[in-house]
Order: C-alpha cells, then sequence, then structure tokens
C-alpha cells in the first residue's frame, strides 16, 4: 500500500483486511460447519456408494467427519494391499487434525483412500476412524497397515483390526532411535536401513551386528519394538517396498495449503483433489503401451540388461508357484539375495534362470505391476458436487444443525510447518537470538537480567 498507493497503513490493519479478504474467498470458519450437513448431503448424492459419516456430540457440535469416495472403494482392490495412514494438525480458526489413509496404484502413485477430520490424535478419534475405515474397505489378504509409532494408531489399529500386521515407518522409528539414544551418527542410520531392507536372514544379522558395535543398546530396543514390526525380512506380509509412510506424508505436504481452509472448503478441495488425480492417472492408464506400468516396465528392462552376463548354473534349486491356476518351475535363488521373492518383480538372475527354461519374465510379475490393473483402478469417476445455487436440498436435511467444534477459536498467527528435530535440519543449527542489551546468544532484550554492554 505504501509502495504502490503511498498510504501509509498499520499491520493491524492490514492483517484484519487480508483475513477480510481471505473470508470472502474460502468462507466463514464458523458458518462452514452450520453448512457442513448441506455438504455432505449433496457430495453422497453426487457419489453414490461413498461411505460418509458426521458425527456430533450431545450438544450438536461437530466432533468427527469421515469421508471415502466411492471411486477409492471400489479402486482400493486393484491397488496394492498397503494401507498407509497419517495425521496431520490443520491451521483453520478451530485446529483440529486430518487423519488420512492412502495407497499405491500399479503405476506406483499415491491413491488415497479416506479422509477423516477429528479434534485431535487420540485413542478416541483413531479407533473411530478404523472402524469406518473397516466398514468402508473391509479386509484384503496380505493387507499391511504402515504408520509411525503413535500410541493411538497402535491401539487403534490392534483394536479393530487385530487380524492384520501393523508395521511401522523406518524412517520414523530412526528418529525414535535419535531421541531415545541421542545418537546423530551416519553409521547407525546406514546400518540400520540396510538391516530394514535386507532381503535374507544373513544380511540381516550381518548388519545388526554392525549396528551393535555403535551403540549394543540400540539393538535391544530393536528387539523391543520387533523386527516383524520394520524388517522386510521378517515382515509377516509383502510390504511392496513400503518401508516408510512417505505415500500418507506426499499426501499431507500437497494438502498442505488446504488445511487453512473451513471445513466444507477444506474438503471440497481434497475431492477436487482425488478427481483431478483420478483423471489424470485414469488418462496415464489408458495411454500406457506396456504389458507393465511405466516405472515396473523400467525396472524390468533395467534388470533384464544385467541378466545378459549371467550364467544358470544346474544346481540351483527349484520351487513351485502357482500362477493363474498353473503349477509353474521357478528358479529358487534365496540363497544368493535375490529380490525376486519379495519384490514380486524377476531380478537379474530370475529373468536368466526363466528364459533359460523358455519361461516369459511378465508372467512372473505381480498383477499389481500390471498396465490393466491400473486401468481397473481408475475406471470408478469421481464425481463434481456442482454449484451451491443449484442444489436441490430436502427440508428434513435443511433442518440439521451443525454447532462448531466447543471451544474457542485460538488466537495469534496458526503455525505453518512443524516444529523439527535437531537431526532433521541436515546438520543447521538453529538461529539464536542475539539480545540487543547484552549482544550475548540465547535471549532477547526483554527479558534480559545482564548489564548493559559498554560500546
Amino acid at each position: 500500500m505504501k509502495h504502490d498507493h503511498n498510504v501509509q497503513v498499520k499491520y493491524i490493519k492490514a492483517w484484519r483486511s487480508k483475513e477480510k479478504a481471505l473470508e470472502m474467498m474460502r468462507g466463514n470458519a464458523t458458518e462452514s460447519y452450520i453448512e457442513l450437513y448441506l455438504y455432505l448431503y449433496m457430495l453422497q448424492i453426487t457419489n453414490p456408494g461413498s461411505i460418509i459419516e458426521l458425527k456430533l456430540n450431545e450438544n450438536r457440535c461437530f466432533l468427527y467427519v469421515f469421508v471415502a469416495l466411492n471411486a477409492s472403494i471400489k479402486g482400493w482392490t486393484h491397488c496394492i494391499p498397503i494401507v498407509v495412514v497419517d495425521g496431520t494438525f490443520l491451521k483453520s480458526a478451530y485446529g483440529g487434525t486430518l487423519l488420512v489413509a492412502a495407497t499405491q496404484d500399479a503405476g506406483g502413485k499415491t491413491f488415497p483412500l479416506a479422509f477423516c477430520v477429528v479434534d485431535s490424535e487420540n485413542d478416541e478419534s483413531w479407533e473411530w476412524f478404523f472402524i469406518k475405515f473397516r466398514q468402508s474397505y473391509g479386509i484384503r489378504e496380505g493387507m499391511t497397515i504402515v504408520s509411525d509409532r503413535h500410541e493411538s494408531i497402535i491401539k487403534g489399529a490392534s483394536k479393530v483390526y487385530p487380524e492384520v500386521p501393523h508395521v511401522f515407518c523406518i524412517f520414523h522409528l530412526l528418529s525414535n532411535i535419535k531421541s531415545k539414544f541421542k545418537k546423530n551418527s551416519k553409521k547407525i542410520k546406514d546400518a540400520f536401513f540396510s538391516a530394514a531392507n535386507a532381503y535374507t536372514v544373513k544380511k540381516f544379522e550381518y548388519h545388526i551386528k554392525e549396528l551393535d558395535k555403535v551403540d549394543r543398546r540400540v539393538q535391544l530396543f530393536l528387539q523391543e519394538v520387533g523386527y516383524e514390526k520394520w524388517a522386510k525380512v521378517y515382515s509377516l506380509n509383502n510390504r511392496y517396498s513400503n518401508m516408510t509412510s512417505n505415500v500418507a506424508e506426499s499426501l499431507n505436504s500437497v494438502t498442505m495449503s488446504i488445511r487453512e481452509l473451513p471445513i466444507c472448503t477444506m474438503l471440497e478441495s481434497l475431492r477436487a483433489l482425488v478427481q483431478k488425480w483420478s483423471y489424470s492417472n485414469r488418462n496415464t492408464a489408458n495411454a500406457t503401451s506396456t504389458r507393465l506400468t511405466t516405472k515396473f516396465e523400467e525396472i524390468l528392462k533395467k534388470n533384464y540388461l544385467y541378466s545378459v552376463d549371467l550364467t544358470v548354473h544346474p544346481s540351483n534349486h527349484i520351487l513351485f508357484e502357482v500362477h493363474n491356476g498353473e503349477r509353474k518351475n521357478v528358479v529358487d535363488l534365496s540363497k544368493r539375495s535375490c529380490t525376486f521373492q519379495m519384490d514380486q518383480i524377476p531380478c537379474a538372475h530370475a529373468i536368466a534362470a526363466l528364459q533359460k527354461s523358455n519361461l516369459d519374465p511378465y508372467d512372473y510379475c505381480s498383477q499389481y505391476y500390471k498396465k490393466e490393473t491400473m486401468v481397473a483402478a481408475y475406471k470408478e469417476i469421481v464425481y463434481p458436487i456442482g454449484n451451491k445455487e443449484t442444489w436441490v436440498i430436502p427440508e428434513h436435511v435443511k433442518s440439521v444443525i451443525v454447532y462448531p467444534p466447543e471451544g474457542r477459536i485460538r488466537v495469534g498467527r496458526p503455525k505453518k510447518r512443524r516444529c523439527k528435530a535437531s537431526w532433521e535440519r541436515n546438520g543447521n543449527p538453529v538461529k539464536q537470538i542475539n539480545c540487543g542489551k547484552c549482544a550475548q546468544n540465547g535471549h532477547n532484550r526483554r527479558t534480559c537480567r545482564n548489564p548493559k554492554k559498554n560500546v
């Protein structure tokens, strides 16, 4: 204002003006809750088959809302059976937490499954989320839940999904190790990640011994956590290389600006995001000309190039695998640290063995890597809800009143990013406050108790 119009405006006036403009664009945070039931009704009408649930307290104040779109529910059976869950704080006036569940499609792309807005990450909210998720998606063979070690997630998953293995993100587990033992050593990171991603017990034990050399307590801590919770070789189900919760973390990163919006605008933005991704990935899948999706086709071709110089010896053991109802021979290369069995895509050794037996390597790739699987995942369409002025809503729906969450609106500027631990700052220390009175670090002029420095 000063530069363009030569008008001096105080900070508070500029701030109020900005907030007013944003409210005109996004809507009012309080009024958005009043319109929430109407929005959810239209979302259900335009996307039949979706599971949408709203929970209020005895005073009809907002508690939780769960949304799983029909397109995501139908596409889930064609995605890998891995569910990555995570929670991230909201930055709107009433705060709260956004819980998300996501997986990966046949192309290795993020496939959103469900969104849930709750008051905070606690035992009740996570249990309610898992209950609604199970009602929407049920349970699949080989299903695995991946998350960080949040206690409420552990309790909720074990109570609602007791038959499904719940494993941990190795990146978050490493952060627990560094926080618990105050270690910021590159040796711990390398040894731990190598052990977690080892394909054989022999390799795993080797890296565990390397970890012992750095700090014996770390190995004991990992034993208490349970090797099956983080190590690929001990996993009860195939993790399909999902050793971290990056699927959900990347979704949280995309929704960073969305989390500032009022609840109705935020839910509509999430629906629009799923619609956009669904449309884009559907076109990508239909345009794919190879038998596998682009990502895994490149992996298979790379492995094929390495297989050219390999020799298959007659002493290799043979195992039988049932594929499409037929019994086929597959060379057992587990003693050579082969990745074929876990990654479910032929490595260089397996390709050499299969070609020697006149077998097609494509027949031994997982169905979750194939083009037709990705096409099937995006068969259903995410429909828009239309302009608000065109909504046709019955009177009994209009009569439902939803009040904002109980508690006062938070004051001050909301945080945009979470506070990072020291080991996450890539070695960059926190900027120290420099006192303008005594010129020492660690405090400011207002809290200074030292004598004034003579200049």
